[in-house]
């Protein structure tokens, strides 16, 4: 069909202000109005700005006068298209069989030799029952997410299948309660039906009931006996967050002490003994040998037990030296520090403040 482009009268701008409001070919101009064509026009010159002026109802009649010719070959043409369309369809009528030929059939598919027609086997009918429709993509949606041909599955005609066909009809399992019930907790927004009046609020028989307290946490509380009698102000008074594992702040504690002891009774005995067995003429060495041998296994004792125990709440490890500010809560006694009072204060009272949180711990229930 001839463009807008084709009228020899018609100027480029014109014909660009023409595209412009929809009219793309001579068809689309001769069944205008030319009086609302010319409105259409002024608008979109008015916000376009393509013409210097905009083409008159005189010009837009003149250019139609051109079309006479042109319009009456385009309906020739579809004239000659008609009777050709009428033609083929007499023809066709006459070539289908009748109704009485095929028994009242709906429609009869010509079978190639080698094709088989699945399409009345009753696993295939219902296997097509249960089958999700396919619906055909928008052209946007492809030009989106630019789909190549090859992208696209091909439908699968099940009239004219060569060779043979695996059917598989598989149910579809219906969703759980408990999938229905995580549907709905993951819905958003404002539900109507929990909203309450305030008078309903405000009804006496509408009382939250408190939550049943549960038995009390050994962590926190102590047993029943264990300080009865005692002053809550004395050392003896066993107070605190029980220790997850006493048994071990306990052996902790214990090596602790001992090497400490032994250290110092090594760094004193051992030069007192060599001084008297010098000046007195007896024999020192086995003591001094004993001495310093309890000293050595006390020490690997304490690598090896005493450096373990942590506090319940910070978790630093309470009998190892370390070059750091102590808590004022902490057990300490001048020029010895606050290692060896704690591990004492453990094992003789069952209970000590952390080096450093201070927090307080029971190795007792």
């Amino acid at each position: 069909m001839p463009k807008i482009e084709d009228i020899p009268a018609l100027p480029s701008d014109a014909a660009e202000l023409l595209e412009a409001v929809g009219y793309l070919d001579v068809a689309d101009l001769a069944g205008a109005d030319l009086h609302q064509l010319h409105a259409e026009l002024v608008k979109a010159n008015e916000k376009l700005q393509i013409a210097e002026t905009t083409p008159s109802v005189a010009d837009l009649k003149s250019w139609r006068g051109e079309l006479g010719d042109e319009a009456a070959a385009e309906e020739n043409f579809a004239d000659d298209d008609a009777d050709e369309a009428e033609t083929s369809e007499s023809e066709a009528s006459e070539a289908a069989p009748k109704p009485s030929d095929h028994q009242g059939d709906l429609h009869v598919i010509e079978m190639e030799e080698g094709v088989t027609n699945f399409e009345n086997e009753q696993e295939v009918i219902d296997m097509l029952q249960m089958s999700p429709t396919a619906e055909p993509l928008p052209a946007a949606l492809i030009k989106e997410n630019r789909l190549a041909v090859s992208d696209i599955p091909e439908g699968i005609l099940l009239t004219a299948w060569e060779g043979e066909l695996e059917v598989n009809v598989m149910n579809a399992s219906k969703p759980t309660e408990a999938e229905k019930r995580e549907a709905d907790a993951k819905r958003t927004g404002l539900m109507t039906s929990r909203i309450r009046g305030f008078d309903q609020a405000d009804a006496p028989d509408h009382v939250v009931k408190p939550l049943d307290r549960g038995k009390p946490k050994d962590v926190v509380s102590v047993s029943k006996d264990l300080n009865s009698g005692i002053d809550p102000s004395s050392r003896r008074f066993v107070r605190g967050v029980l220790h997850p594992s006493p048994g071990n702040v306990k052996t902790s504690a214990f090596f602790t002490a001992v090497v400490q002891i032994l250290l110092v009774a090594n760094l004193i005995g051992i030069p007192w003994m060599l001084i008297h067995e010098y000046r007195s003429g007896v024999e020192m060495m086995g003591w001094v040998i004993g001495l310093f041998s309890g000293l050595v296994v006390a020490a690997l004792c304490y690598l090896f037990w005493g450096l373990s125990a942590r506090c319940r709440i910070c978790s630093q490890r309470q009998f190892t030296p370390k070059k750091c500010l102590k808590n004022k809560k902490a057990h300490h006694i001048p020029l010895i520090g606050y290692i060896f009072p704690t591990a004492l204060h453990a094992l003789f009272y069952k209970w000590f403040y952390c080096i450093y949180c201070g927090t307080a711990i029971r190795l007792k229930k």
